[in-house]
């Protein structure tokens, strides 16, 4: 998993535009004597649109903490709205105007694409430029642009990290649509599960791999000097700091133990690497990430860790082997 730093451009603009179009679709719902197909307007309808109207930034743009209140204040107040509906059950008539209100007239309105509309989701995406899933950080979310008429456009599924279909009133919350990849989207699916660590939450910082030899913890017996390229069966991924709903929902200790032959490749590096090789790259006159990227096919820095998938497993493994410290800086 990797964090993900807020965009302060993407928010505004998300806001400002979410804002105006939540704005027009609450004034026609509002209106006197308006009918509507699927549900109508009474006075408990009609009250809560009101308060969502005079705090729609609460609904648009609340950070995380916030969010898990307002969760908290509509399950107490609006239980209907807190729910997992089955396909056939009936659904309340306030459910199904605040679903109209933020996922008929509000995502799916963020998720329409016409020449007219220069912002939307394939927009969110592009800007936010990542090039992995942050839930797992191993599979790549490829963005693809049209540029001849015949071309597709192709971008990463966007996850509730809260679920529509439970809180249909966070489905536009910024910090609500997390790019990822289809498998993590598919294995998380509409679960509302409370102890998920969202990427964009700071905690995501504290998420650490290590490994383990032979049942022998690296830290407590650092002698790896018999390992080789057949001691993928040998090692032990840990992801320490990450809560076991992330680990269960996604999978990830199953699937980084799948990797072991990247830790195998770090172990040896750290045994054979040529110093020299590294010196001289620094002589050069290549930077330290640039040095790192040559070792490891990987970046350095944790604000490009989205760019290649394992970035952030390499960089933990390659610290607690002391190789990051053995890169010099440039002409040093």
């Amino acid at each position: 998993m990797i964090y993900l730093k807020k965009n302060h451009e993407l928010f505004k603009k998300h806001k400002e535009v979410l804002t105006k179009q939540l704005r027009e679709v609450i004034k026609e719902l509002l209106e006197p004597n308006k009918s509507f197909k699927n549900f109508y307007i009474r006075q408990k309808e009609r009250k809560l649109l009101i308060c969502i109207k005079s705090r729609l930034d609460i609904f648009i743009g609340t950070s995380i903490p916030m969010q898990k209140r307002l969760i908290k204040i509509f399950k107490r107040e609006y239980p209907e709205l807190t729910k997992s509906y089955a396909k056939k059950e009936l659904q309340p008539n306030i459910y199904k105007v605040i679903y109209f209100l933020f996922v008929d007239k509000g995502y799916n309105f963020f998720t329409k694409v016409t020449k007219t509309k220069p912002y939307h989701a394939y927009s969110f995406v592009k800007t936010l430029n990542l090039k992995t899933c942050p839930y797992c950080n191993i599979s790549y979310i490829a963005f693809l642009e049209k540029e001849k008429n015949n071309d597709k456009i192709r971008r990463a599924e966007l996850d509730h990290f809260f679920p529509k279909s439970v809180y249909p009133f966070l489905a536009v919350n910024f910090y609500n649509l997390i790019p990822s990849c289809s498998t993590c989207n598919k294995l998380k699916s509409d679960d509302d599960l409370p102890q998920l660590l969202n990427p964009y939450d700071s905690k995501v910082k504290d998420i650490k791999f290590n490994f383990w030899l032979n049942n022998v913890n690296f830290l407590d017996n650092p002698k790896l000097d018999n390992t080789t390229f057949l001691d993928e069966e040998n090692i032990k991924i840990e992801i320490k700091n990450l809560p076991q709903e992330n680990l269960d929902t996604f999978q990830l200790d199953r699937i980084y133990q799948a990797h072991t032959d990247v830790v195998v490749e770090l172990i040896l590096k750290q045994m054979h690497y040529p110093e020299s090789y590294v010196q001289e790259l620094a002589n050069l006159g290549f930077s330290k990430e640039e040095i790192y990227r040559f070792v490891f096919a990987n970046y350095l820095k944790e604000k490009e860790w989205s760019k290649r998938p394992m970035a952030k497993l390499i960089y933990d493994i390659s610290e607690e082997l002391g190789l990051i410290d053995n890169i010099p800086e440039r002409g040093k």
